[in-house]
Parts: C-alpha cells; structure tokens; sequence
C-alpha cells in the first residue's frame, strides 16, 4: 500500500503543531502552578509554625541600661577588680547607680546544670582548663579558678573564685531591682536547656516581669516559646553571622571544617535566613519581642523599621558615650561595659 506523502506531511504538521501546543500549555500550567503553590506553601508553613509574641508586656526592658556580663568599673582597682559573670561583678552591679539589669551567658554543664559563662571553651577564663563546660560537671567546674586579664594570675579572693549556677544568680537578684538578660548559649541540648529555663520561671514568676532570653540560636528561642508563651525572647542578630561562627571556632581546639568554610553558595544561604530571621516578619514567626543588634548596625531608618513593628531595640556593646546618648534619646536598651551613671542631657 503506498503511503501518501503529502497525506503524511500534512498529518505530521498538523500533530507537531497540537503536540507543541499541548506542551506549550503544559508549560504554562506548570509555571501557574509553581508561582501559586510554592508561595501558598510557605504562607501556610510561616504561619502554621509562627509562634505567638509574649502575653506579657516587655515595655519594661525597652530603654533600659544592661551590664555586659555584670559590668565592671570605668577605673579598676584591686578593690573591685573581679572576674565577668561572676557573683562578684552581680553584687557590683546591685549597687552601682545607673544600672537597671544584668546580661549573661548561659551553657549546660555535663550533668545538664546551667552554668554562667561567655565561652564554652574555658582555657581562655580558667586555669589549667582546656575543656569545654559541656565536659564537666557542676561540681567539678566550682573548682576552677578565674585567670586575670594577664591570663597568668588568678583571682583567689571570696566571691570571685567559683563559676556560678543560673539559679544563684536568680536567687541573688530576686530582691535587688535588676532585671536579667539570659543569653543562651547551648547548642546541642537545646530541648533540655528550654525545659530548665521554663522550670526556673515557674519557681521564680518574678523572672516573667524582670528576665527576658535572648540567644544568636533560634532554635534556642523557638523551643523556649513552644513551651512557655509568657517568656520574652530576643533574638540576638549578627551579620554574617556565619563569618561569626567561624572566628569563634577557631579559637577552639575543634575548628570549622573547611567544606563549611570554603562552601559561600551555603553560608549566603544561612546568613541570608538568619537576616530574614532578624527582620519583623522573622521575630513575629520566632515570637520574639525584643531584636539584639551590634551597636554599629543601628540606624535611624532600622529603629524606625521596628518602632513601627512595636519591636524594642537592645544594642550592644555600647562603650562610647556620644554614642550610648544618641541611642538612649532614641529609646534603645543599652548594653555596656562600663557606661552606667551617664547624664543623658549633659
């Protein structure tokens, strides 16, 4: 039977042209459907699991002068000379004018006790200690003592030689008039650390109008919020917050690896979430009311961003003095060093 060429042409012309016309729908159903489905995703994910803000009102830590790790003296002496986080720099601070709270650092010792400490690893703040706290118990970190700032002393004088407990410092600032920045370090039991500090709050209520939590971790603010929805959170935000974490390693005996290092498609991907985290629409999905910000980073325009969000602003580590005023008039929480009793209109 012969075949009918121009029968065959006009028949493969006429299905080519249904064929890339079905395909051009095809295309264009696909693409609808990916610019409707995978935004309607990540509304429905955002809101799904964002959590509520503080039931609580937290205009109480806005404006406010915090010492960094408990403060010390604008001028030393071998009076007051004493170690950060320590019981001794609180018992400073509960006296000294100008101050209205304290921050501190937090971490999960190895029988998952609290422990105040700005590092993890503690060659750097103790003697003979290349450790980390997570390695050690309670009891055993109570016997170390603090280096000096020449990191060839230590201190040996009462009150300044044991690493305190979270739960001392509570039960110490409970009938001063301090307020308390909880900055939660622990990155590996972080349900553990969210369940402690849920704890602490329920014996002590005083801490729902006085302490809020902040952390760099969100998955350290969100775990705390999944629980207990009367605490207030920060979220402490940093630039290149990978860079950040980098540095920090490095100055322990377990370093980033280089595939983290090296590997800039991945940490744009994490610094960019992480600034998505610290803008309004990322504190309302953690719940957080408060946005920690290196002083550097604040800008008139910012502030405006997050008054306008009802976000209280905390800058740290403030220890300029035109530069504490400028951020006191325009109502950030100041944490600093040694910049307390500062007269605002002078």
């Amino acid at each position: 039977m012969e075949i009918d060429l121009q029968f065959l042409i006009i028949n493969s012309l006429t299905v080519a042209v249904l064929a890339s016309s079905l395909f051009l729908i095809a295309s264009y159903v696909v693409i609808i459907f990916l610019m409707l489905i995978i935004p309607l995703t990540i509304f429905f994910l955002y809101y799904y699991f964002s959590l509520p803000q503080c039931r609580r009102s937290v205009n109480q830590f806005k404006n406010i002068t915090i010492a960094h790790r408990g403060g010390q003296p604008l001028m030393p002496s071998n009076e007051n000379d004493f170690p950060e986080n320590t019981m001794a720099a609180y018992r400073w601070a509960s006296t000294t004018n100008g101050i209205d709270g304290i921050e501190l650092d937090v971490w999960l010792s190895r029988d998952d006790i609290p422990m105040i400490s700005h590092d993890a690893y503690l060659e750097h703040t103790f003697a003979n200690c290349p450790q980390f706290i997570s390695s050690l118990t309670c009891t055993e970190l109570k016997q170390l003592k603090y280096l000096k700032k020449n990191k060839r002393d230590v201190y040996d004088h009462i009150g300044c030689e044991t690493i305190p407990t979270l739960e001392e410092v509570i039960i110490f600032i409970q009938p001063t008039k301090l307020k308390l920045m909880i900055e939660i370090k622990e990155l590996h039991k972080k349900k553990e650390m969210a369940k402690i500090i849920n704890d602490l709050f329920e014996r002590y209520p005083f801490l729902y109008d006085r302490a809020y939590c902040a952390a760099f971790h969100p998955s350290n603010l969100y775990e705390i919020r999944r629980l207990n929805s009367s605490i207030a959170t920060a979220f402490l935000f940093v630039s290149n917050i990978t860079a950040y974490i980098i540095r920090n390693a490095n100055q322990t005996p377990h370093p980033i690896s280089t595939f983290f290092i090296q590997n800039v498609i991945l940490r744009w991907i994490i610094d960019s979430f992480f600034l998505f985290l610290s803008k309004p629409i990322g504190l309302r999905f953690l719940g957080a009311n408060l946005i920690c910000i290196e002083r550097r980073e604040i800008s008139r325009n910012l502030l405006d961003t997050y008054n306008n969000a009802q976000i209280i602003v905390c800058a740290w580590c403030v220890n300029e003095i035109e530069e504490r005023r400028w951020l006191k008039a325009n109502g950030v929480t100041v944490i600093t060093d040694t910049l307390f009793n500062i007269d605002e209109k002078s």
